[in-house]
């Protein structure tokens, strides 16, 4: 398995999921990244592993069913899952030094509660070339084109054929992800698959994010 970072050309050989090099620096302590968030890990453990198992059917049918991976406690399993791509986007965020307040990540994960400017689309990867690939872009932002204030920013992570597209978008602002953003507090057990290609640009550049009309 192999992790690459960003457009640089060269793949890191990894073991597993958990191996160092998909760790994050100094970004968060021992015990929130172990007792604290453990829960988050798991259950993104848990889904990743369902949408492995059945992703040629999920890809086929063009969504997939949050209660048949979480049957007995779907809608705290799915908090979970959001709660960890809101603890690897603050990481993220951190190691980059990207202009996004911070605070309301912390306060999501203490209270483990939602963060309302954080949700992520599903995509079927085009990339890989058929071998397991493990894929981290860099963060892309977009501006206020007057103030040049921070309104957005989305980031890839892939564990290949699943892609998942983490969008910030600060409140207020007009911006919408592309696709078919999914978002904890929204009704539903469905989540439909997005486009991978085209506008959602391949490695998850600007083009994920665009102003609403």
């Amino acid at each position: 398995m192999f992790l690459q970072r960003d457009s640089r050309a060269t793949n890191d050989r990894v073991g597993s999921a958990k191996a160092d090099r998909l760790k994050f620096a100094k970004s968060i302590c021992t015990n929130c990244n172990n007792a604290l968030t453990q829960p988050f890990d798991l259950a993104w453990e848990r889904l990743s592993g369902y949408l492995l198992a059945g992703w040629p059917t999920i890809v086929k049918r063009g969504s997939f069913d949050l209660s048949k991976a979480f049957p007995d406690s779907t809608r705290a399993a799915a908090l979970h899952v959001h709660l960890f791509f809101v603890k690897l986007f603050g990481c993220k965020l951190h190691a980059e030094g990207k202009a996004i307040d911070l605070a309301p990540f912390s306060k999501a994960l203490m209270t483990r509660t939602v963060h309302p400017e954080v949700s992520i689309t599903i995509a079927n990867s085009k990339i890989g070339n058929g071998r397991v690939l493990m894929y981290d872009s860099e963060v892309y932002t977009m501006k206020e084109k007057t103030s040049g204030e921070l309104h957005g920013a989305a980031w890839l992570y892939l564990v290949h054929p699943v892609a998942v597209k983490v969008h910030y978008i600060k409140a207020g602002a007009t911006l919408h992800a592309v696709g078919h953003p999914w978002h904890p507090s929204r009704p539903g057990k469905i989540v439909k698959l997005s486009p991978y290609l085209g506008a959602t640009e391949p490695d998850a550049g600007s083009g994920a994010l665009i102003p609403s009309s």
